[in-house]
Order: structure tokens, then sequence, then C-alpha cells
């Protein structure tokens, strides 16, 4: 890939870059990739690098919704949301850009080499920073304003997970101070990655959106092509060892042993039945334990409607805490 430089004035200069509030713009931008296209909507996602299970859906299913009907999602391309937001959009069958804190021809992270390299071919790359600039520290706040100038005064960003000195909290703020319309997903109390976008709805700084739709809705945006509902996920063949546990996770991990005291299940049956929920894809499990996926909060939420929800909370016969 050829790095191209590109000016005020230039075709491709995003239109909006000058209207970041009263951060100073960039001189020039260094870009790879597709040529960017300033008269198109853009969205920009971003969120933690230590995501959970649900920040890293929320983030994939915002962006293939926005692309769908014609938008760009604008990222940074950090592991995590951003690096979720990115593919979903690819995966969609549309366009993304990626704005580095290094040069265009620096891969940071380097486990996003894949990513990095797909965005290269069918999407976009920019920095302010010329070839061969590696990362440092102190770049990547700079680069969030980049992102913002990327999206058009008025326009959305969306914040998904991070902690309240994050830096998609300090995203959030250049947005704010720039005229952008500012979302976030909330998230629950017990996921410190979910403090920051529930503080920023909490005082009044961001809409709350906890689907593609309440973007939409908010944005008064014309819809070309509704997107298909996920099918329900079907829990007529969960045993009820499943369904308990599944009513007992959320998206903040859960360990084995706290699964265990609070289910009552004995750990000759609670192994079985984890296992079987995540060939499922109900859930997922991560190093400091197990997280509902999309699926299995579909799947919770139609256990909960269900006749009979509250009997699966009654005690076990047969079964003991003990270990």
């Amino acid at each position: 890939m050829k790095t191209r430089v590109i000016t005020r004035g230039d075709p491709e200069w995003p239109v909006h870059m000058d209207e970041i509030g009263g951060l100073p713009p960039p001189e020039q931008l260094y870009v790879r990739g597709k040529p960017i296209d300033p008269s198109r909507a853009a969205v920009a996602i971003v969120g933690t690098r230590r995501a959970t299970v649900a920040g890293l859906d929320a983030a994939a299913s915002i962006a293939a919704a926005v692309v769908r009907e014609g938008w760009i999602v604008v990222s940074g391309m950090a592991r995590g949301i951003d690096a979720a937001a990115h593919r979903a959009a690819l995966e969609a069958g549309g366009s993304t850009v990626a704005v580095l804190g290094t040069g265009v021809d620096i891969c940071y992270p380097p486990r996003n080499t894949a990513l990095y390299d797909a965005i290269g071919q069918t999407g976009t790359l920019i920095s302010e920073y010329p070839d061969g600039t590696p990362s440092a520290r102190w770049n990547f706040p700079r680069r969030n304003r980049i992102i913002v100038g990327c999206v058009p005064a008025g326009g959305p960003v969306v914040v998904v997970e991070g902690g309240v000195k994050s830096g998609a909290l300090i995203t959030a703020r250049y947005a704010i101070d720039a005229s952008r319309e500012v979302f976030a997903v909330p998230g629950s109390y017990r996921n410190a990655m979910a403090a920051g976008p529930n503080e920023l709805i909490r005082s009044g700084q961001a809409a709350l959106v906890a689907s593609p739709d309440h973007l939409f809705e908010a944005l008064e945006v014309q819809l070309h092509s509704r997107s298909v509902p996920s099918a329900m996920p079907a829990v007529d063949g969960l045993s009820p060892f499943q369904k308990r546990l599944l009513l007992l996770m959320d998206d903040v991990s859960t360990t084995p042993s706290r699964l265990q005291v609070e289910s009552g299940i004995a750990w000759s049956e609670l192994s079985p039945a984890l296992a079987s929920l995540e060939i499922r894809g109900l859930v997922s499990k991560r190093i400091s334990g197990y997280e509902v996926t999309a699926s299995g909060a579909r799947a919770r939420r139609c256990l909960l409607d269900a006749p009979g929800a509250e009997s699966l909370a009654d005690p076990l016969p047969g079964t003991g805490s003990s270990g």
C-alpha cells in the first residue's frame, strides 16, 4: 500500500475536520486505502480495550446496522471495542475508517495485523503522523480528536464501555465540545467498564442507546433497509441446570465457584452444563469466568418471559453447594 498526503481543500479532506471545538485540527493527513468520501454519513464507535462479551456484541451490532444504511464506521483500531466495530463493518459489506496513533505504515497493536490489512484493502487508514512514526502514549489522546473530526457536525459518536478516565471518555468530551451527538451503551453497575457510559447517561451528556434502532430513532434517520431481527434462540432444549445458570450470568464475568454457590448445582453437573451452554454459543468462557453472549442475552429474555420462570430460582432437590 502506498501512503498519500491530503491537506485542507483536497477532495478527500473531511469537511468537518476544522469543526472540533477549540482543538487544533491536523495540518495534513496521511492516508492509505480507499479514498475518503466526505459526503458519506459517518458514525464513530469507541470504547475500552478491556471489553466484555456484551460490549463487543453491542459494538458489532451497531456497526453492522449503520453500514447497512450506507454509513461509514470510524474508530481507532485498538483491540476490544474499536476492533469489533471495524470487523463488523467489513463483514457486513460496509466501509470503515481507522484513525491510527502511529504512521499509517505501522500496525498497532501488532495483534490486529489481519484487521489492518483488511481495512487497507476495503476501508481507509488515516493518521496525522508521517510514515515510520512509532506508537507513543501521548499520540493516542490526540488521535481521538481526529476520530471526532471524521464525523459530520451533529453526527453520532457512540461510546461502548470504558472507565471514567478512559480514552473513550476523552473522545466523548471532545465530541461534546465539537457539537457532535454523543450516545452511550449502558451496562451493569458491576461492570467497571460500564462506569464511563453510565456516567455520561446519568449526567445527561449522552443519550442512551441499547440497540441500533435507538440510534436511528434519536437521529430521525429514514431507514433504507431495515435489518432483519436476529432469530430468537431456542430454549426448549435447555436443561433446568442450564436455564438456571443462564439466568445467573450477566455481562460481567462470573466464576464457576460463584455460579456453583448461587445455583446450588453440584460440581459434577456444573461443568457439563457450562460446556453445553458454551457450545450452543449462549455463553463465552473468559479468563475471569463466564459471560453471556448476545444470543445468550436473548435466551435469558425468553426464559424470563416464559411461564414458570420464577420456579427456576427454587431450590434444586438433591443438590448442594458443597464442592
